[in-house]
């Protein structure tokens, strides 16, 4: 992923940011990347609480 990033802020001269902005853009996307897997952790989290809980249900009416 970043590396495609920096090929493109390499490939184009006329976009060249300074040492900071880039630090600041590759601390902004891994943020969002961190945001996004703690997201799709919490969503596994939850499939697994609802399956447990449709298992507990399943063997009590048993």
């Amino acid at each position: 992923m970043f590396k495609k990033l920096f090929g493109k802020l390499k490939s184009d001269p006329s976009k060249a940011k300074k040492s900071e902005d880039i630090n600041s853009f590759i601390e902004d996307e891994k943020k969002k990347f961190e945001q996004e897997e703690m997201k799709e952790e919490s969503h596994q989290m939850d499939l697994k609480e609802n399956y447990e809980q449709d298992e507990k249900y399943e063997e009590s009416k048993d």
